[in-house]
């Protein structure tokens, strides 16, 4: 299956993420699309660690699609759709792997942050490109 992502990473249901209803918890959902939200910014700036963090989450959208169990486990797909000033568009989703069922999608606001003076701040060149080499399909604004 086609993907309109070039960032994914698997992760893997455990029982400890499903809920008395016999799936995984919907705020579980949130977590696995941030741990590939971090491992992208990661591989997008080159960081080995987060340390240095420069964004903070502004705001986040889940929809659920369908119900996931253990043992499944599902790839979680990550690109950025847009740049602005001094955030940006991430937009995300959650696959399956075994059969490609769409699980749940997601899109958030990240701001470019300094957490010393806590107050957002302009995305730089080196950044921005850093972003558009791994999605040049982005919106610039």
């Amino acid at each position: 299956m086609p993907s309109k992502f070039r960032f994914s990473i698997t992760v893997d249901v455990r029982f400890a993420d499903m809920d008395s209803m016999g799936h995984v918890n919907n705020a579980v959902y949130l977590t696995y699309f941030e741990a590939a939200r971090m491992a992208y910014w990661m591989h997008v700036t080159g960081r080995t660690d987060l340390k240095g963090m420069d964004m903070i989450l502004a705001r986040a959208e889940v929809d659920f699609r369908s119900p996931l169990v253990a043992p499944e486990s599902v790839e979680v797909g990550v690109r950025c759709a847009s740049i602005g000033r001094t955030s940006f568009v991430l937009e995300q989703d959650m696959h399956e792997r075994k059969t490609g069922r769409l699980v749940a999608e997601a899109r958030k606001v990240l701001v470019h942050y300094d957490y010393a003076i806590l107050r957002p701040v302009p995305i730089g060149e080196d950044l921005r490109r850093m972003i558009l080499a791994q999605d040049p399909e982005a919106k610039q604004g």
